[in-house]
């Protein structure tokens, strides 16, 4: 049996509405053209590998400040465009600003380098300063192969069923896709002590961490407009 442990109040945050309707970028869409030979090389670092915190990042955002204004498109209305994915770079590059950097390192520190211990009980989900949930590196040998490869998700509901807890989550990779949670497993003492998602999980030698939405600072910026 399934039971639903947290919807935050007045939430009804929905991947396929309020996540964007394509795929998460790589390679030269997610890096850009623009700035000459240098700022490409320096956008391969900081892009290339995709904009999934970016995507996220701007999901949270632009849903705990959505507004009835009907020039505010569900992010699903948008495609990829010049535009889109510019504003979708100036939100992926704020987690290298020295306040996310911060508030990325004390969380990892906290958890004990990336451990589940305690990652439910800190977990705020979609609505006021919510968490990106961040899957990379735990304290071993595996520690650069796993910051190299980070990815990051939205929390949006909670579910709890025998030994086991489902957070589902908004995943870039996967527009649309309502289905999509990482899943804790509890030892027999009633502990979490394990998570997996896709090829992320405790037993590949990978961490968890949270990290909090407003550590992005301000993000105020004109609508973007939907394409027809």
């Amino acid at each position: 049996m399934v039971t639903n442990l947290h919807i935050p109040k007045d939430s009804a945050f929905d991947p396929a509405r309020d996540g964007f309707g394509f795929r998460n970028p790589v390679g030269e869409v997610a890096v850009g053209s623009g700035g000459g030979p240098l700022f490409r090389r320096l956008g391969a670092v900081l892009y290339g590998k995709g904009l999934c915190f970016g995507m996220v990042a701007m999901a949270l955002r632009r849903f705990s400040e959505r507004s009835p204004d009907v020039s505010d498109h569900p992010l699903a209305e948008l495609l990829p465009s010049r535009e889109v994915l510019d504003e979708i770079r100036r939100y992926h590059v704020r987690q290298y600003t020295p306040r996310a950097v911060l508030a990325a390192v004390w969380d990892w520190l906290r958890s004990r380098g990336g451990r589940t211990d305690g990652v439910l009980g800190r977990l705020r989900l979609t609505g006021e300063n919510p968490h990106l949930i961040c899957f990379g590196p735990a304290a071993n040998r595996r520690f650069l192969r796993c910051l190299l490869r980070a990815h990051a998700v939205a929390p949006y509901r909670v579910e709890a069923a025998d030994g086991e807890t489902r957070v589902y989550v908004y995943d870039p990779n996967y527009p649309g896709d309502r289905g999509r949670y990482v899943l804790f497993r509890r030892d027999a003492s009633g502990d979490i002590k394990e998570f997996q998602y896709e090829g992320f999980g405790t037993r590949w030698g990978w961490g968890i961490s949270l990290f909090p939405l407003s550590a992005i600072g301000d993000t105020a910026r004109p609508r973007l407009r939907a394409i027809p």
